[in-house]
This record gives C-alpha cells, structure tokens and sequence, in this order.
C-alpha cells in the first residue's frame, strides 16, 4: 500500500476521531458477552442495537454487570436450551429479532458457542491459548452468517489487540478518508500502518482500539 495513502489515513482519523476516547477500553471478562457483542454488532448499529442486547443479557444472567467473569459457553448454551431455545431467546431474553444469512443472530451465536464448546474453549483464556489458530479460524468461518468482520471481531474481543473488523465503518472511513475503498486484507494493513504512526502521540493505541474508535 502507498506510503501516501497511508499518510492521509492517519492524517483523517488525528483530525476527525477522537483518539483520547477511553469507551473502548474496558473488556468483557466472559466469553458469552463477548459472542453476543461480535454477533450482535455485525450489519447494527452499535450502540443504539449492540449495547441494549448485551445490557439485557447481562441483566437476566449477570446480575447487571456485562463485564463480570464467569459466564462461560456452556452457561451460555444451558441460558438459551432453558429459555426454550433460539427464537424464544431472540424474542423474550434479548428483545431482537435480527437475522444474518436468513437465521436469527441467536441461532448464529449458538451455533459459535457449541462449535466452540467442541473443541474445549468455554472461557476467554482457553480460546486466547488454543494452539492451533488456523484450526480455530476455520471453526469460525464455517458458522453461516460469519464472515471477516465477525473473525476478526471476535478474535478482538478476546484479547487480541492487532486485528480490526473489515465491516462497513470501517470500509466508509477509509472512503471518506482516502477517495476509494480497499479490500479487507488491506484493511488490516492500513489500520495496522496508521497505527504505528499515531502511537508516537497517542501511546496506548492499538488496531483494536482504533477499529472501536472508528
């Protein structure tokens, strides 16, 4: 990618984003959050639809607190197998009826939730420890419904702090900033470049946080 382009990226996000902002900062201490988060996000608008669904979860299963640990993924499966299933989840426990790929985002955070399961991840430390990352990329992926964004977002809220989600705002801002779009891997990249310039000033910076900020 063009040192210019580059340059006129991060030019874009010093002069119009918020780069002090510190809402992003915090992070979920439970897996099952952190799937509600990723899936729920995904084509919605984060804080209008993201946040009230992750908040009303929290309420009904995490006396309120979203970023308390301890919800595991088979707390997770076991909340939504005693709630009557799927839809009934979507509809009483979430009050969200949104789809992805023509399923309900309840059945598509299930689906992640039991494939993980499978393969021994219940918890943040086991998905962040697990050896074999193409393996668990490929778990990922064969979810209908998931695709770059929710990978990569989802490997975000675990903890990993130098992936973005190639989604819509991030593909707008890049328009915006720059004229013309760019394909997801070189989302990463420019995000990744932009990065390493911003962190002379803003010393906390990371791909993650600027993906949230953005």
């Amino acid at each position: 990618m063009i040192i210019d382009f580059e340059k006129k990226f991060t030019s874009f996000c010093h002069n119009n984003l918020d780069l002090t902002s510190s809402l992003y900062a915090e992070s979920y201490q439970s897996f099952s959050v952190i799937i509600i988060d990723c899936i729920y996000s995904l084509r919605a608008k984060y804080f209008a639809v993201t946040v009230p669904v992750v908040n009303r979860y929290a309420d009904r299963f995490m006396n309120g607190d979203s970023h308390a640990s301890g919800d595991n993924l088979t707390d997770f499966i076991k909340h939504i197998d005693e709630s009557g299933g799927c839809i009934a989840f979507a509809h009483d426990i979430l009050k969200n009826r949104q789809q992805l790929s023509g399923r309900f985002k309840s059945e598509v955070c299930y689906d992640l939730a039991k494939k993980l399961a499978s393969i021994h991840i219940e918890t943040i430390d086991d998905f962040q420890n697990f050896q074999y990352t193409e393996i668990l990329e490929s778990v990922i992926r064969s979810i209908n419904g998931i695709g770059d964004a929710g990978l990569n977002y989802l490997f975000m809220l675990a903890g990993d702090p130098n992936r973005c989600k190639p989604d819509v705002h991030i593909h707008h801002c890049i328009k915006d900033a720059c004229g013309y779009d760019i394909s997801n891997d070189e989302c990463q990249k420019l995000l990744t470049a932009a990065v390493a310039q911003l962190k002379s000033q803003y010393s906390n910076m990371t791909v993650r946080l600027l993906d949230g900020i953005i």
